[in-house]
């Protein structure tokens, strides 16, 4: 086993301590907005940690209020349609993409591999590029301004990226649970089902968490898709606040507004955390 020098291991700890610090002080800085008076903003060095804080939740409600007087946004309903989409486009390609993987690890069929890569080649376009056949295939379809506008994309661009995680997990599922599954009778799907849905528990959590971060934070395809103001969804919304009101937004309304928009992210990540780490140490993103 290979073995730091003091060196090395001096280097890399400093390496991981400015990438945390990079990390956290925006983070932190954002929090504290969110949950100081207005008053003591500017009370504090680099506007982060104030001398006398007093933590308060009414900067919440004020970000509310000033999106629906100055900007004509409701965050009930952003958020709504943001978890309208999200929930829609995951659920579609967590399905999708466990189907595809227990089909090319279960089945023998020729061309396995070659389905399999350009599975993996469509991940590696640019989303730009399907901006235009997107967008004429949903106005063929009288899509556009309709939730499936958002649903159907999120799910395609998610189902290559949860292919390979779930591919990699049920591949090192053993072969002894199939072969005592067929001894009991059960088909393909009862395999799938009771089998290596059950055991896959790590690997779906990391593609909920990592398809979750891209859907929820997704803006061209909402910013081209969506023009009916009722339908945007909330980083459509954030897009508009502290440039597109008429009046400036105070330091700490803009903090409580970008919690609201960032605090489904960490929930996501609190409820998956234990499946999703136990589906990276199994190896469910290894190539």
């Amino acid at each position: 086993m290979y073995r730091l020098t003091l060196g090395q291991k001096i280097f890399t700890r400093v390496v991981i301590a400015l990438a945390l610090i990079i990390v956290l002080v925006p983070l932190l800085w954002v929090f504290f907005l969110a949950f100081k008076r207005p008053e003591e903003v500017y009370q504090s060095t680099l506007f982060i940690f104030p001398k006398n804080f007093h933590f308060t939740l009414e900067n919440f409600p004020g970000a509310i209020e000033f999106a629906e007087k100055h900007l004509d946004i409701s965050y009930p309903r952003m958020y709504l349609n943001s978890i309208i989409v999200t929930t829609g486009g995951l659920i579609l390609a967590v399905f999708a993409a466990s189907f595809a993987a227990f089909a090319m690890v279960h089945y023998k069929f020729k061309s396995k591999e070659v389905y399999y890569t350009f599975i993996l080649l469509s991940y590696m376009i640019p989303v730009q590029i399907l901006l235009i056949p997107l967008y004429l295939v949903l106005l063929r379809l009288n899509l556009l301004n309709t939730y499936g506008a958002l649903i159907l994309p999120y799910a395609t661009i998610g189902i290559p990226i949860a292919t390979l995680i779930l591919r990699n997990f049920f591949a090192q599922v053993p072969y002894e649970f199939t072969e005592a599954a067929l001894i009991d009778g059960a088909n393909s799907f009862q395999i799938y089902k009771n089998v290596y849905l059950p055991l896959a528990r790590p690997a779906l959590a990391t593609c909920i968490v990592f398809l979750f971060l891209e859907m929820w934070n997704e803006f061209l395809f909402a910013f081209i898709f969506i023009r009916v103001e009722a339908l945007q969804t909330l980083p459509l919304a954030m897009s508009r606040i502290g440039i597109g009101a008429k009046y400036p937004i105070p330091w700490a309304i803009y903090g409580a507004s970008i919690v609201l928009a960032v605090g489904p992210i960490f929930i996501i990540f609190m409820i998956f955390q234990r499946w999703f780490v136990r589906g990276i140490i199994a190896g469910g993103i290894k190539g």
